[in-house]
């Protein structure tokens, strides 16, 4: 399903502005996992004259009303177009930040069996190796070790 923005973000009472829609149009070729300057760096070369600010305003606006989803990792607030209830893993090898799928119900059971509490909005990250990085790790060992004759 593709998001309809302009439709979300009129319906929570934003105006479209240019860099709004700059934002969209960023939002659209579907980078994974992104930072403010990563979206500020593309939108500079058509919009000479928006701020860092201006770009990080507009993706906390479309957080606030669900357009993407933010999380903070080491003082960097990352943003994503997912909004589901996931896991962010980042890879201690490559740096790189994948999603990993979750069962939301189990995960609310797991949270409402130790605590009372109402959960509204739920953000997993966790450091590990990624998939790909720990195939590389097994198929690097896989060839350095000692054949046996």
């Amino acid at each position: 399903m593709v998001k309809d923005y302009v439709a979300m973000l009129k319906e929570a009472g934003y105006k479209i502005t240019p860099q709004r829609l700059a934002v969209i149009e960023y939002l659209k070729k579907g980078p994974g996992h992104f930072t403010a300057n990563d979206v500020y760096k593309e939108i500079k070369k058509t919009i000479p004259t928006i701020t860092l600010a201006t770009v990080y305003n507009i993706l906390k606006a479309f957080a606030d009303v669900r357009c993407i989803n933010s999380f903070d990792v080491d003082g960097t607030t990352w943003f994503e177009n997912e909004v589901e209830l996931h896991a962010n893993l980042m890879c201690k090898v490559c740096g790189n930040i994948v999603d990993v799928k979750i069962d939301k119900g189990k995960l609310l059971d797991l949270l409402k069996e130790n605590s009372d509490a109402d959960f509204e909005n739920i953000t997993l990250f966790v450091r590990g190796v990624c998939p790909e990085c720990k195939a590389k790790e097994r198929m690097e060992s896989v060839s350095t070790k000692p054949v046996m004759h």
